[in-house]
C-alpha cells in the first residue's frame, strides 16, 4: 500500500527531520493524528519521492523524426491507411511497426478519422457517373 502526502503543508525537510521535530505539533497543523503523521514520515524516509518511481508503461520506441514523416504522410495524402503507411515505414528503416502504432502516433499528434478507409477512392469516372 502507498501513502502518500496528500496535505502539501508538510515540507519533504519537515518529514525528514520529523524524528527531531513534533509529530504532534505537525499532526494538528495538518488535520491528522499523531501516528499518521508518524507512519507517513517513516514510509517517506524509507521510499523517498515518489517520482523515482519507474514508469507503468514502456518507453516509446519510434524516434519524434519518424513520428514526424508519419503525419507528414498522412497531412499529405488524405487517402493513405495505417497499413500503408507501416509499409512505407518498413521499408525506409527496416523495423517492424503495427498499423496501430501508426494510428495511436496520428492520434497523439490531434490527426484521426471516425473511421477507417475501406474502399478505394473513386476514380474521375466514377465522379463523373455519380454526378449524372
Amino acid at each position: 500500500m502507498r501513502l502518500r502526502l496528500e496535505n502539501p503543508e508538510i515540507s519533504c525537510h519537515e518529514s525528514r527531520s520529523a524524528s527531531s521535530t513534533n509529530h504532534k505539533e505537525i499532526g494538528s497543523r495538518v488535520g491528522r493524528n499523531q501516528t499518521t503523521v508518524m507512519r507517513i514520515c517513516h514510509l517517506w524516509i524509507q521510499e523517498g519521492p515518489t517520482d523515482r518511481n519507474g514508469r507503468s508503461h514502456s518507453p516509446q520506441c519510434s524516434p519524434s523524426r519518424e513520428d514526424r514523416q508519419i503525419v507528414c504522410m498522412a497531412v499529405t495524402d488524405c487517402s493513405v491507411t495505417s497499413r500503408t503507411i507501416v509499409q512505407h515505414i518498413e521499408s525506409v528503416t527496416h523495423h517492424s511497426v503495427s498499423a496501430r502504432t501508426i494510428r495511436r502516433r496520428l492520434q497523439q499528434s490531434g490527426l484521426s478519422a471516425r473511421r477507417p478507409l475501406f474502399g478505394l477512392p473513386l476514380t474521375q469516372n466514377h465522379r463523373r457517373l455519380r454526378r449524372q
